[in-house]
């Protein structure tokens, strides 16, 4: 069977009509503006007559040309002033191209706004178009579209990973926070049941003040022992003015104690008389307003007056033993002087 070539790419097909159907996409004849169709085949054709004019013979020559495809005027890439390829299979092989991959990207965490994507098939775009797509391998097209397109979606996907960081960042310091103040109020209530000396009402009033200030104080970002620093200097704030107050109110007790403490002690010495008693019992009371805070327990004070009171003591036989020794010396003298008239 004859095949018809075509003279510009050197192709065969199988008939003249194929050669012209393929003369509308062959890059080699497109690049020659108006061409003249080529002779194809072996032999010149002649064309018949209809059969009442059996005669009437044309050549190929004389059978009129169509005109040749239009070709396209070339595309201006924006921004670079260069012509861009724009051929009926370059512009298919680049959509193909955008098609595979903008189309075949998928990623279960993140998800591209369609600004963003359209932004890449226009980049894409513009960057094939300013190559001869028809001379390069398939997969060095997908490759630089590959990195156009990661190019532009970088940034994207780094925005949506940062918030979902700060966003999980949050709700962690959040969950931290809850327990954190649930810890310390329970620190803070064992810590205020160990003050014996507070009502139940006052030490329910104070847990209370404590738990709000630590929903105000902590945000989630502390550690476990700087919740338990917070807690002890909040329980000491609101401890502060009641505990001055119970010295304040315990002090005037604990001297009438111990003033009270050192009369049944005198009581039980026969050696002092009434002026004595009253001196001792001054000079004890004046140390006891000096020394007592309110803090000491009635035991503290009790033995703060035996410690007084026994240097008192002390004292007072030291002068009553250098006294008896003075009189003893005054006998001794008498004597020797009754000795000495008698000589």
């Amino acid at each position: 069977m004859k095949t018809a070539i075509c003279h510009f790419c050197r192709r065969s097909f199988r008939n003249t009509q194929a050669v012209r159907a393929h003369l509308k996409a062959c890059s080699a004849y497109g690049r020659l503006p108006k061409a003249p169709l080529p002779r194809v085949g072996n032999k010149p054709r002649t064309v018949g007559t209809p059969d009442r004019y059996p005669d009437v013979q044309l050549s190929q020559e004389d059978v009129p040309r169509p005109h040749p495809p239009r070709p396209q005027a070339p595309r201006i890439v924006a921004g670079t002033g260069q012509q861009a390829n724009v051929s009926g299979l370059a512009r298919w092989m680049i959509q193909s191209v955008k098609d595979e991959v903008i189309g075949s990207w998928r990623s279960l965490s993140h998800t591209l706004p369609s600004e963003t994507k359209a932004e890449a098939l226009v980049a894409i775009d513009q960057e094939l178009s300013r190559l001869p797509v028809d001379q390069l391998p398939r997969a060095e097209l997908v490759t630089i579209a590959e990195g156009i397109r990661d190019r532009i979606y970088r940034p994207v996907i780094q925005a949506q990973q940062q918030a979902r960081e700060e966003e999980e960042r949050r709700r962690h310091q959040a969950r931290q926070r809850t327990t954190l103040i649930a810890a310390g109020v329970t620190y803070a209530n064992q810590a205020l049941r160990q003050q014996h000396g507070l009502e139940s009402w006052t030490r329910l009033d104070l847990e209370q003040k404590v738990k709000r200030a630590l929903e105000q104080a902590i945000d989630g970002s502390e550690s476990e022992a700087d919740m338990r620093a917070l807690v002890d200097n909040l329980v000491a704030q609101q401890l502060a003015p009641l505990e001055k107050k119970r010295r304040e109110t315990a002090r005037p007790r604990l001297i009438a104690h111990g003033v009270a403490y050192l009369r049944l002690r005198l009581a039980l010495e026969d050696d002092f008389d009434a002026r004595e008693r009253l001196a001792i019992e001054r000079d004890v009371k004046q140390d006891l307003e000096e020394e007592v805070t309110g803090e000491e327990s009635a035991s503290d004070v009790e033995a703060f007056v035996d410690e007084v009171l026994d240097d008192l003591l002390g004292e007072t036989e030291e002068e009553d033993g250098e006294e008896e020794g003075d009189d003893e010396d005054e006998v001794e003298d008498e004597e020797g002087e009754g000795e000495d008239e008698e000589d």
